[in-house]
């Protein structure tokens, strides 16, 4: 192990790739302050106030692409979850059943949408089968599909939605909405202002959204 570091050091060419690693992952803390992760949008990603870093993920996986296994556009940190869980040695732009499309990480896209259904109110008492997902636009579906898949997308935000975070948000609402004329349509509209990844605020306004559309806001509500 010592003469492998040794010999790393002494290569020229392995430590210029390092100082352009650390400034890469410098420049995208630089712009992703929220500090999520920008594949799943609601782990936490360690960052410039940490000393250990998140693994930076081989989007295209080496084991099919090895000549862009030290190419830094295919280099994106990702959190533990999405690498080491879901991920994992997955391609997303092949399945079985041939290519397929996919997102390009350092690339801005549209924002994808989500929309939540609710088979009935009680949130303490959700399951991910009470629960409907719907992504789009759809001019993109097959990219989301692939995203979906590749990340466990619909089941770990399902899990999030049956969690007590969710139960939370909507007693957010309940403690506002008894303090002042604080109405359904403005906390959700407050939601919808807010920086999409703080808080999982993109989640969030999806989740209170369907909340409002099953009558369970109504029912809180103490001013009209």
């Amino acid at each position: 192990m010592g003469f492998t570091i040794i010999r790393f050091l002494g290569c020229p060419r392995l430590r210029g790739k390092l100082a352009i690693l650390m400034i890469i992952i410098k420049k995208f803390f630089e712009a992703n302050k929220i500090g999520k992760c920008p594949f799943c949008g609601i782990n936490d990603l360690r960052g410039i106030h940490h000393t250990r870093r998140e693994a930076y993920d081989h989007y295209l996986p080496k084991y099919r692409y090895p000549f862009n296994s030290i190419n830094f556009k295919n280099l994106a940190p990702a959190c533990q979850e999405c690498n080491s869980v879901y991920k994992l040695s997955k391609d997303p732009a092949h399945k079985e059943s041939g290519r397929h499309k996919a997102f390009y990480p350092y690339v801005a896209g549209p924002a994808i949408e989500i929309q939540v259904a609710l088979q009935h109110s009680g949130v303490a008492d959700l399951t991910p089968a009470d629960i409907k997902l719907e992504f789009g636009p759809a001019s993109i579906s097959e990219k989301i599909e692939t995203w979906k898949d590749v990340y466990g997308i619909e089941e770990r935000y399902k899990a999030k939605l049956c969690s007590a975070d969710a139960i939370d948000w909507v007693e957010q609402f309940r403690i506002l909405n008894r303090r002042q004329a604080y109405s359904a349509g403005d906390y959700i509209e407050d939601i919808s202002k807010s920086d999409p990844f703080a808080n999982i605020n993109f989640l969030k306004r999806a989740f209170m959204q369907a909340c409002q559309d099953i009558g369970l806001l109504a029912t809180i509500e103490k001013y009209c």
